[in-house]
């Protein structure tokens, strides 16, 4: 019986536009005025994440963020909360200070974002008051070095033809205490050790009493893959990688055809048991 649903947000539960469809967000109110707990899993800070849940939502739920580094209830309790050390961070940025790569550090709100090439806007979500530039690796190695800023995730992406070249440098890291993913083509993200969107819904699943086999995620990649794995009902969307569709229980219909949605109706009509 689903009794919890966690959904990514992009390329999941937000089409191409970085919009949530008007069927999605009937789906998912139906979903939680019928009982199940929601959930909103996502690599994003957590004002970002809120505000989909103030602005079109406006429902109860859990926010996943920073790919699980937090995790905040429906009450705004914060039940997970791990930060990069800023030790590692600094060794991080130490080894690819002259790589020339952009790189973003994630705050719990605040994003500063170096870019050789000057485009400050992170891959999905633009430019807000939140997203706050740096000129230089010296500054950001500054930011690192401030006592009231903690980082959750240390990010890397680069143009196509220098991805061989960025895939090397993350290799580099694998000996540091760290979790490395991939949520874009181009687009890296680098977290503490352990810390991962399975993880926190672990965490969840201890704390609401609500066993994993009774959780369904959806999901499209690299960041989402433990979780569509783990989850009892692990459900890719139809744009997904081919990592996460070989390893989910059910493919649903892409981001911008109201994949979500179209599952949930699925669940509330009874048809999983």
């Amino acid at each position: 019986m689903i009794e919890f649903i966690g959904t990514d947000l992009d390329g999941t539960l937000l089409n191409s536009y970085s919009k949530i469809s008007s069927e999605n967000i009937r789906a998912v109110r139906a979903a939680v005025s019928s009982g199940i707990n929601f959930a909103i899993c996502s690599g994003r800070t957590l004002d970002s994440v809120n505000k989909f849940f103030a602005n079109d939502l406006k429902v109860p739920g859990f926010r996943v963020v920073l790919n699980g580094a937090v995790v905040v209830d429906s009450d705004g309790k914060k039940i997970i909360d791990q930060p990069l050390d800023h030790g590692v961070v600094a060794e991080i940025l130490k080894r690819s200070e002259f790589s020339k790569f952009k790189v973003v550090l994630d705050g719990l709100n605040d994003i500063y974002i170096y870019d050789p090439r000057h485009s400050f806007t992170t891959y999905f979500e633009g430019m807000s008051r939140h997203h706050l530039k740096a000129r230089s690796m010296e500054d950001l190695i500054k930011v690192n070095n401030r006592n009231d800023f903690d980082i959750y995730k240390v990010c890397f992406s680069c143009p196509p033809k220098r991805l061989p070249e960025l895939q090397k440098k993350l290799e580099s890291f694998t000996s540091l205490p760290v979790t490395i993913s991939r949520s874009g083509s181009y687009y890296f993200e680098i977290n503490g050790q352990d810390v991962t969107k399975l993880s926190a819904l672990q965490k969840i699943s201890e704390f609401a009493n609500i066993p994993m086999v009774d959780f369904m995620t959806f999901g499209d990649y690299g960041n989402d893959l433990e979780m569509v794995k783990e989850a009892g009902y692990g459900v890719a969307m139809e744009n997904a990688i081919d990592s996460v569709k070989d390893v989910a229980w059910r493919i649903t219909q892409s981001n911008n055809q109201d994949g979500v949605a179209k599952m949930i109706d699925r669940v509330l009509k009874g048809e999983f048991k």
